[in-house]
């Protein structure tokens, strides 16, 4: 005999699908909460990527911000008028990299001809493309340009890094109150000279007050004389001072021009900015001053050329 067998129409038993079954099954929670120690080689890890990335973040900028312009300037042609013994000067300018912009104007050109001094009459650019530049200077020199000529051609130009991370803008410095200083003009009438000095800014808001202390007037290392400024021991409204040179006796002139008098003073700066008072020594090398005589035999005299970039140190009190 045999096990009876269910009726035919009994249900069978239902069976669950695979689908259906956990795949994981999750341990029994520990009775006891994590340690130090746990917590500590659980977060080791993300801490040491986010050090990792802070760190190559700040190398990555460091690259990027002390990078050096490399541009690149070759000599197209040369050209001499001897007529005005004015110099032009063609060249082509290879910038590699976008984040350097190149100011070609003739306020930012400073030119030299070996151990001789020039003075900058004009310059001109035109953009080839996005890495190449054309770049033209006149320029007038010191001796006789008619003579052979075998000194290095050195071109000065400025530059400023451009910063995209946090500055759209290029150029954009993030500085409260940076000042640049320049001799600007210069006139002899007689044993009388008036030099004027005018300070900018690239940054727009930057309101800028100069107050003459002491200035002298030098040739080599010869001071040929004092200052007597109509404006000392006040501060100037605006960015320009005149500096006033009296009875200043007049050196010889080979020629028309002299290349090399220099100017220093001793200047009081006020600015809007908090902390940004003090004072400046102010230097303008190598102001050349072209001399002609009037109908009256007055020896007069003129700035030659562009306006010429002064040096200077920042003091927040005499020394």
């Amino acid at each position: 005999m045999g096990h009876p067998l269910p009726p035919s129409s009994a249900t069978p038993p239902s069976r669950r699908g695979w689908w259906s079954r956990p795949i994981v099954t999750p341990p029994a929670q520990p009775d006891c909460k994590s340690n130090c120690n746990e917590c500590t080689l659980c977060l080791t890890p993300c801490c040491g990527g986010i050090l990792t990335f802070i760190a190559v973040w700040i190398c990555l900028g460091n690259f990027i911000f002390n990078a050096h312009c490399d541009a690149k300037f070759s000599i197209q042609s040369i050209a001499i008028s001897p007529s005005s013994a004015t110099w032009h000067v063609d060249f082509l300018v290879k910038s590699p990299s976008s984040r350097f912009l190149i100011f070609y104007g003739g306020d930012e050109t400073a030119v030299r001809l070996g151990p001789l001094h020039a003075a900058v009459l004009n310059t001109s650019h035109a953009r080839k493309s996005s890495s190449h530049t054309d770049f033209s200077v006149d320029f007038v020199a010191e001796g006789n340009s008619t003579d052979a000529v075998s000194e290095q051609l050195q071109i000065k130009l400025r530059a400023n890094h451009n910063v995209y991370a946090f500055h759209p803008e290029p150029g954009h410095i993030d500085i409260t109150c940076y000042i640049e200083l320049f001799a600007d003009s210069v006139s002899v009438s007689s044993s009388n000279w008036r030099v004027g000095l005018i300070a900018t800014s690239p940054v727009s808001d930057c309101e800028i007050s100069l107050r003459a202390l002491k200035s002298s007037l030098i040739r080599g290392d010869q001071v040929i004389s004092n200052s007597s400024s109509e404006f000392f021991g006040q501060f100037v409204t605006g960015n320009k001072i005149d500096v006033v040179f009296q009875n200043v006796v007049m050196p010889a002139v080979i020629g028309d021009v002299i290349w090399d008098f220099r100017v220093q003073v001793w200047s009081a700066v006020d600015t809007h900015v908090r902390f940004g008072n003090g004072f400046l020594m102010v230097s303008c090398p190598d102001i050349p001053v072209k001399f002609t005589t009037d109908t009256a035999g007055n020896v007069m005299g003129s700035l030659l050329g562009n306006i010429r970039r002064c040096d200077y140190i920042y003091q927040k009190k005499l020394a």
